[in-house]
């Protein structure tokens, strides 16, 4: 299950806020599932390298967000984690980027 860690952080960057958990259903089948933070969710079974019927609730554009992020990491070559970079400026302001072409990404506050 742990075989995209990678994919998952760089979920964590597109998808701030949402969580990211392993969903299992009465008939043991594992799935990835997307949790927004306004409610909405996606899940998709982990199927190997094939592909599963994508199911979700609320907004249907958090499914959306994460094939950006797939398409992105894919034409990136799938960078491993120490591929990414994280700087926090005086201000406050924090930012996450790939150290490769300084594509980046905001890190929310927390607080």
């Amino acid at each position: 299950m742990r075989t995209h860690d990678p994919f998952r952080l760089l979920l964590a960057f597109h998808l701030p806020g949402a969580e990211i958990v392993y969903h299992i259903d009465d008939a043991g089948t594992t799935a990835l599932q997307i949790q927004g933070p306004d409610g909405s969710w996606a899940r998709a079974p982990l199927t190997g390298e094939g592909t599963g019927t994508v199911t979700y609730g609320g907004d249907p554009g958090l499914w959306a967000r994460v094939e950006d992020a797939w398409r992105w990491w894919n034409d990136a070559g799938r960078p491993s984690h120490d591929r990414f970079g994280y700087v926090r400026e005086a201000d406050g302001a924090a930012r996450v980027w790939y150290i490769s072409d300084g594509t980046s990404w905001a890190v929310p506050a927390h607080g």
